[in-house]
């Protein structure tokens, strides 16, 4: 009986051991799988580490790639103006401002990496960058031109907390097919969008329910937008829908807004929670 009792134990204890091993296997390939995450989020290959060292001397990067320091609260005026070398940038969550003409005339610069929330973009920030094809980050502020003639751009999608947008701020963008706002917005200055003439894609915030219609000159390309009211309201006349937009209300409203005589021109009225942005939360959060 003993020697069965041990045989037995020692396969228990080798089963356990087995699955102890799977189990760390298992947890090591979770954990690779985040670092793989964190890498993925972070530039690889020849990349310049922009410093303080760097501000000082006025010492420009050289290389395509380009990882703001973690060091660096802010990016300074004119700071990267007219720089034709750097196509992408990393910006960490420390940075909270980029100044005046930071990036100005940075025709080559591609692509802006936004690790955690930027509270201001001012006034002409990227103005001229127009190789720049996507904006996509929780800023709060767009000051005046801060990416005027951006020709190139194609999305623009600001997070939960985007606040103000100011005259100019995307003028010229002629390539604009996307801009995506969150209900948060609260200051939205005329002008903003002037020369946008090629947008598909957009939301409203409660606040401008009776001006952005009217901000986009051709009706005829919109494709979906996103109406974020907190109420039914009627249809502004600046409004022009057409049969091949689909308009996207929040869920309680949806049968009035279908009912109307001049909603129901849109081509398909459907529930916000259909949409992409929405979340569990509400849209874009």
């Amino acid at each position: 009986m003993k020697v069965k009792y041990y045989l037995f134990s020692m396969a228990v204890m080798g089963m356990l051991t087995a699955c102890s091993g799977e189990k760390k296997e298992s947890t090591a390939d979770g954990q690779n799988a985040t670092e793989k995450k964190v890498e993925a989020d972070q530039p690889t290959g020849d990349v310049f580490i922009y410093t303080g060292e760097h501000r000082k001397g006025n010492i420009q990067p050289n290389k395509a790639k380009v990882l703001i320091s973690k060091k660096l609260a802010s990016i300074n005026t004119n700071e990267f103006n007219g720089n034709t070398t750097m196509e992408e940038i990393w910006i960490g969550e420390q940075v909270q401002h980029i100044a005046n003409g930071a990036f100005e005339g940075c025709t080559n610069l591609k692509k802006i990496h936004l690790a955690g929330p930027l509270p201001v973009i001012n006034d002409g920030a990227f103005t001229g960058c127009s190789s720049l094809q996507e904006l996509k980050g929780d800023v709060y502020t767009i000051g005046v031109d801060g990416f005027k003639g951006c020709t190139s751009l194609k999305s623009v999608i600001l997070g939960e907390h985007a606040y103000w947008i100011r005259v100019g701020a995307f003028y010229g963008c002629k390539n604009l097919k996307k801009l995506i706002l969150a209900d948060t917005m609260s200051k939205l200055e005329d002008g903003a969008f002037e020369g946008c003439t090629a947008m598909e894609e957009f939301s409203i915030p409660n606040d401008f329910k009776n001006r952005m219609f009217g901000m986009f000159p051709n009706p005829e390309k919109f494709r979906k937008v996103y109406l974020l009211t907190t109420e039914f309201y009627p249809m502004p006349k600046n409004c022009q829908p057409n049969k091949e937009c689909t308009l996207y209300v929040p869920d309680a409203f949806v049968q009035q807004f279908q009912a109307d005589e001049q909603w129901s021109q849109f081509g398909s009225i459907q529930p916000t929670s259909k949409s992409p942005y929405y979340t569990a939360e509400g849209f874009l959060k």
